[in-house]
């Protein structure tokens, strides 16, 4: 049996049956030391899946370190520190290894995280594997699955640009791999929203899989497809691919926008409630998908 006939979230949960125990579908692990919660997550981009060799370099640096401190800023912390292990051919060159420092420290600078180190090694493509680690105060955690009934469910951007512009580069489009790599962690937002609001996400995969994961035994999240904000490029990109808008702003992700819910809103704009319906609507039909996995032909993004 080949990874591609289960599909990433059963790969998923294969891993955890070996282990003998499953952990929470959270942004991050979060371990309890006193006052506070102590998060490490990791993350990795490769050549091939998440960028090509001839990308700018320094944007897929931003880029590589935006995804792992997303996950701080969807649990609401404050990241602290930053570690990476790195893979290159020898026919790389040096500057590409230059560029890509320097756009990763542009953006862990931005929020004073230092730099550790980590690893080095030969291999026959590019890769990146990062680790963060940071910290949150045990009364503002949030988690995917800590949502109650009657609140809104709000975001913090636009949807859509990062799907836009992967089908402009698919097409031909140098530029839209531009559109891929342009995100930037929400560790401000997180940490606001994070004084009221109990649950949140990451937008990763797409706003689909916000649907999978914030749920718990009675409710979820109902969402108004009419009331999305999409990025405008989404919609040309649409029209002019005959690609479905709602898989372009639902289905795609890596947008790396907040999604939480709450009594109020605190940044963005309200999408939904939370409450028996689950699922993302238009016109009253519910919209099918449930986000990006891994090793799954229907969704590929390659």
């Amino acid at each position: 049996m080949n990874l591609s006939s289960l599909g990433e979230r059963e790969v998923i949960d294969r891993i955890w049956e070996i282990v003998g125990k499953k952990e929470n579908y959270d942004d991050c692990v979060y371990l309890d030391r006193g006052n506070y919660y102590q998060l490490i997550t990791t993350d990795f981009v490769g050549e091939g899946t998440h960028f090509m060799d001839n990308w700018n370099a320094r944007k897929i640096g931003r880029f590589f370190a935006t995804i792992n401190l997303s996950d701080i800023a969807a649990m609401g912390g404050e990241p602290e520190i930053f570690m990476a292990s790195m893979f290159f051919p020898k026919r790389m060159d040096l500057g590409f290894l230059e560029d890509f420092m320097k756009g990763m420290l542009e953006i862990l600078n931005d929020f004073n995280v230092p730099y550790k180190g980590g690893d080095l090694k030969e291999s026959r493509i590019i890769g990146f594997s990062g680790i963060a680690i940071g910290k949150v105060e045990k009364e503002r955690i949030m988690l995917r699955n800590a949502i109650n009934k009657g609140e809104g469910v709000y975001i913090t951007g636009e949807l859509g640009k990062q799907a836009a512009g992967y089908f402009l580069w698919k097409n031909g489009i140098e530029e839209g791999a531009d559109y891929i790599l342009d995100v930037y962690p929400r560790i401000r937002e997180g940490r606001e929203i994070s004084k009221i609001a109990r649950a949140c996400m990451d937008l990763s995969d797409g706003l689909a899989s916000a649907v999978v994961f914030m749920r718990n035994a009675n409710y979820g999240l109902d969402i108004d497809f009419n009331s999305l904000p999409i990025h405008k490029l989404a919609y040309e990109v649409s029209e002019d691919y005959d690609i479905p808008l709602e898989y372009l702003a639902t289905g795609f992700g890596g947008e790396y926008e907040l999604v939480y819910t709450s009594p109020k809103k605190i940044f963005g704009k309200e999408i939904g409630v939370v409450d028996e319906e689950i699922g993302i609507w238009k016109d009253g039909n519910k919209i099918k998908g449930e986000g990006y996995a891994h090793f799954s032909k229907a969704l590929d993004k390659a």
